[in-house]
């Protein structure tokens, strides 16, 4: 009963003390209501200026981002075209260029197709062998399309104090590019066998028909093979040909060999032709020694004369001195005679 009666006062007791809060935080709220209300156009205004300060300020920076923005555009969009210009002219060249090349191709493609007739490839071949020459020879030192007593026609000779060297040209040449085509070992072998019967055909041809001590040839003549992929063909990988060239006495050589062989021969050539006129320099040489001695000894008479008349002219010279002091003491003399009859009166 009496935890009945406490429980009912501690609900009085929270009754009351909630009623005198409600009406505490009624009256505050009225009271703020009120203040509110009264200050409410001026905050509002002062908000609205705030809001469009800000608005105007996001604007400017918004206008501000927008012409920067533009400007790279702008830069970017010339940049592109400048660019597709460019492109667009690399691309003309490389069309002209394209048709161009497609002419070239052409051309290579007829040259290939004169290069499959031998006789038209050998005469390419003789043509660089003379513009070899021609490069590195004076014109009396070698002479092309050379005859020899039965009517064989060798390319070239080459002319030394021992002989005349004989030169041709060879372009064995269609063995050899089914050689590099070959697709199997059995294949390869057996386009290399034909090959060397080739060059030994060629070899055998060279040394029968142009190695002629009697009409003045050397011991040794030269094989001039104008493609060095061939040639080096037949040095590296292919001894049994260059022992066999050794055995018949033909050298063989390309382009580059030829050109080191014919420039050991014009310095040879140059040191001949020193020593053939060493004893027409010396005689000139002495000439000139005679001729010096002559002049010197000229040179001393003249000396000699130059030396008598400068004595001559001192001696000249002496005596107008003499002659001239003479010549003063006379009117010296006149002058005083003159002055001594006013004396005498």
């Amino acid at each position: 009963m009496f935890d009945t009666q406490i429980f009912i006062v501690i609900l009085l007791i929270l009754g009351v003390f909630s009623g005198i809060i409600m009406y505490l935080i009624s009256a505050k709220f009225s009271k703020l209501k009120e203040e509110l209300k009264s200050g409410e156009d001026t905050v509002l205004i002062q908000w609205l200026k705030d809001m469009k300060l800000t608005v105007d300020k996001n604007s400017d920076t918004l206008d501000k981002q927008l012409h920067n923005q533009r400007l790279a555009m702008n830069e970017q969009t010339k940049l592109i075209w400048e660019r597709l210009d460019n492109a667009s002219e690399v691309i003309r060249n490389v069309q002209k260029q394209m048709g161009g090349i497609q002419e070239f191709g052409t051309d290579i493609k007829d040259l290939s197709n004169i290069l499959k007739s031998p006789k038209l490839r050998g005469g390419l071949g003789e043509q660089f062998l003379y513009e070899i020459l021609a490069n590195l020879l004076p014109a009396d030192l070698y002479k092309t399309q050379y005859k020899f007593k039965d009517g064989s026609t060798c390319d070239a000779v080459v002319f030394i104090d021992k002989g005349i060297i004989p030169i041709d040209s060879k372009f064995p040449m269609e063995n050899f590019k089914a050689l590099l085509v070959a697709e199997t070992q059995d294949q390869r072998d057996k386009f290399k066998k034909i090959f060397i019967s080739d060059v030994k055909r060629k070899i055998d041809e060279i040394a029968s028909k142009y190695i002629i001590p009697e009409e003045g040839t050397t011991e040794q003549a030269l094989m001039y093979i104008p493609s060095e992929n061939v040639y080096y063909e037949l040095i590296v990988n292919t001894a049994e040909i260059e022992e066999y060239a050794k055995q018949r006495n033909v050298i063989m050589v390309s382009p580059n060999t030829i050109s080191y062989f014919l420039k050991v021969l014009l310095v040879a050539y140059q040191q001949n032709e020193l020593q053939k006129h060493a004893g027409d320099i010396l005689k000139a040489l002495s000439g000139i020694k005679i001729e010096a001695e002559k002049f010197n000894e000229d040179l001393g008479v003249l000396e000699r004369h130059i030396g008598s008349s400068y004595k001559s002219m001192e001696t000249v010279k002496l005596k107008f001195l003499r002659l001239f002091g003479k010549i003063e003491n006379a009117q010296l003399l006149g002058e005083e005679k003159k002055e001594s009859p006013l004396l005498e009166d």
